[in-house]
């Protein structure tokens, strides 16, 4: 090595293969460093497309809300958007196409429910193609100029038409069927979407309600009880003033795409359906043209006695002469056939009943029930996949939606078809501890389902503040409930020297002019015939539990689920009968006095009411326990009704939205 450096050629080699070196480093740190300045202009420019790709998507969006009656291909305008800053200048262009179809789209996950086949419901999409590239330096040239990067993107986001299964509450009118406001309070912890189209009235009563969603009124947010903190209340946002929804009459998609059932004239049709998973038992009943019934009133002079014989062994005295007939009531009543059906495939369908629907049980799959007539729930509403109590959020298989073209109730009691002696039950009451580890839970039902009550009575914004009982609401059967007389199996005097057991039932029609007349008014503690659908019941039930909702609930109007007996804002229990328009005899905490011959020892027939066993309140009805099922937010059930705005314009909701590397031919 020395012997080299001491000769000049030695050191000339020395400097040549340094500077060698040195170029060999440079050149490699600057290949390093055009490398990371070209990863991070590439990474940049990826980011970049990434976000106007998702920019595009609200543009088209917009664009489809706009414009309603679009058909076939629609091309958005072209946009270049340019970036000009001494580090970075490069230009954007986004092409976008729009393609309208009505087709069979399942919402959410691919994966989500049974097969894409069944899970799907036809419903208008609206398939959203933008494709993204970038030039570097301002504009773009010719197809074939070499300014443009290898940076190109290419989306495509399903958008489909929003459905009222979105909002945990929806009411085109936030009143009662009487016209009255109807109040959310402390009780209400609402943790879905809500939207009216006329104002929201809250209170101070047991604390402020909570909403933890987005809620939205065409009108005003009304305080009862003075100023409140916004943040709190509506700590999910607050939009007053937003745009009407337009609330259909029918339900049209599901008429149209479902499997339609019709078993006779509608307003004489019950379809009774019991659902067990995928398959379903089912009862259909044709209620009869009423049939003429005569119940002759007796008693002595003018005072009414029934039974017309005395009763061996606790009147006193010895037989007593049958009593006259002082005139006899006159009256038509229907009667009902039931006959047995089955369903042996329903996961994946959707039924339309021209009729009423009575429905219960548990549902695998994604269906969908719908009736042109009340709808009535007859017990718990349940998933295959998820027990009572439990969040459905997991269950990927299971959604339920239920249509009535007039209302939804929860029924109180029936007569069960399914049972050949008849029994009446009242399988929609529970106590309050039914269910100790479920917060906010009770006994009573359980509806795991997105429901809508669209009945139409006629109402629209300038006179939804009167009274309208024919608009859709979700509610409950029999709210105002009083005893009545029941049937009796005694030993009676029917001649000087003969007893005999006789059934009288009906004893409250023989005691008093029916149909009632303005001269001849109902007494106000005592049920008027049929009010109950279990009529006569001696003790009838007030308080009956919780409804326990596990979905979304849409309707016209705001149906009560429960009430307080003794309404101040709509007096229904004035003492006056006029069940068509919701006046239903006295208060519901008073009983009557026991009438003879029942009103002594041993046969005192006290009337009255009573609790549910285990159910506290002061009432009638049901306590609530209102859960959305957020699965509604990326699915729909079956043909369910789809939103709109007022004027035509379609709320959208996004679908799948691919990712994908474009090709040369791409838009």
């Amino acid at each position: 090595m020395f012997s080299i450096l001491r000769k000049e050629k030695g050191n000339l080699s020395i400097v040549m293969l340094l500077a060698v070196i040195g170029m060999a480093s440079g050149l490699s740190m600057a290949s390093l460093v055009l490398r990371d300045y070209r990863g991070f202009f590439n990474q940049v420019e990826r980011i970049q497309t990434q976000l106007l790709l998702r920019g595009e998507t609200y543009r088209g969006q917009a664009f489809v809300t706009s414009n309603p009656f679009m058909t076939g291909r629609i091309d958005l305008p072209v946009r270049e958007i340019a970036i000009n800053t001494p580090r970075l200048n490069r230009t954007y262009r986004s092409t976008s196409r729009i393609v309208r179809a009505r087709e069979n789209v399942l919402v959410g996950e691919e994966d989500m429910g049974v097969t894409t086949t069944t899970s799907a419901t036809e419903m208008d999409t609206y398939k959203m193609m933008t494709l993204v590239e970038t030039s570097i330096g301002q504009g773009f040239g010719s197809h074939f100029d070499d300014n443009k990067t290898l940076v190109r993107r290419y989306g495509e986001l399903l958008l489909v038409q929003s459905s009222f299964s979105e909002f945990m509450y929806f009411s085109a009118y936030d009143v009662s069927p009487a016209g009255n406001n109807v109040y959310f309070y402390g009780k209400d912890l609402v943790t879905g979407k809500v939207h009216s189209n006329t104002d929201i009235q809250i209170k101070n009563l047991y604390g402020w309600p909570k909403f933890l969603n987005l809620v939205t009124t065409a009108g005003h947010v009304v305080s009862h009880s003075g100023s409140y903190n916004e943040e709190e209340v509506f700590p999910g946002g607050l939009i007053e003033e937003y745009d009407v929804y337009d609330f259909p009459s029918t339900a049209d998609a599901l008429r149209n795409g479902g499997q339609l059932l019709r078993y006779g004239a509608a307003d004489r049709t019950i379809l009774y359906v019991r659902s067990n998973g995928g398959t379903a038992n089912a009862m259909t009943a044709t209620v009869l043209s009423p049939q003429r019934k005569r119940a002759p009133v007796t008693g002595r002079g003018n005072t009414v006695l029934y039974p017309p014989y005395s009763i061996y062994g606790v009147d006193p005295g010895p037989y007593e002469p049958e009593l006259d007939t002082l005139y006899t009531n006159v009256f038509a009543v229907p009667d009902t056939i039931w006959q047995p059906i089955s369903f042996t495939g329903t996961r994946g369908k959707a039924f339309f009943v021209d009729g009423s629907l009575w429905i219960e049980g548990t549902f695998a799959g994604f269906q969908t029930w719908g009736s042109s007539r009340d709808m009535y729930l007859m017990n718990d509403i349940k998933l295959a996949g998820t027990a009572l109590g439990e969040d459905p959020i997991s269950n990927r298989n299971d959604v339920v939606g239920l249509v009535s073209e007039q209302s939804i109730l929860v029924k109180y009691a029936y007569a069960d078809p399914f049972d050949t002696t008849g029994a009446r039950v009242h399988p929609n009451c529970g106590a309050d501890n039914e269910y100790p580890g479920v917060e906010g839970a009770g006994g009573g039902i359980m509806i795991y389902a997105a429901m809508i009550a669209l009945g139409d009575g006629g109402t629209d914004l300038s006179n939804y503040h009167l009274p309208n009982f024919l608009d859709g609401v979700f509610t409950f059967e029999y709210m105002h409930p009083h005893g009545s007389t029941p049937a009796v199996t005694l030993p009676f005097w029917v001649a000087e020297d003969s007893v005999e057991v006789i059934t009288y039932d009906w004893i409250d029609l023989h005691r008093r002019k029916y149909p009632p007349d303005a001269a001849n008014p109902w007494p106000p503690l005592i049920d008027l015939p049929w009010y109950n659908p279990i009529w006569p019941e001696q003790i009838a039930y007030k308080e009956r539990g919780t409804i326990n909702i596990y979905g979304a609930v849409a309707q016209r109007r705001r149906g009560f689920v429960h009430r307080s007996g003794n309404d101040s804002e709509y007096p229904s229990n004035s003492g006056v009968w006029d069940i068509e328009i919701d006046m239903c005899g006295g208060p519901i905490s008073q009983v009557p006095q026991p009438e003879p011959p029942f009103n002594q020892p041993p046969l005192i027939l006290q009337l009255g009411t009573q609790n549910w066993p285990g159910v506290s309140g002061s009432g009638s009805g049901y306590d609530k326990n209102y859960n959305f099922d957020h699965r509604f937010y990326t699915i729909q059930p079956l043909l369910y009704p789809e939103a709109r705005l007022q004027g035509g314009k379609l709320p959208m909701t996004h679908g799948n939205w691919k990712i994908l590397n474009p090709d040369q031919s791409v838009l």
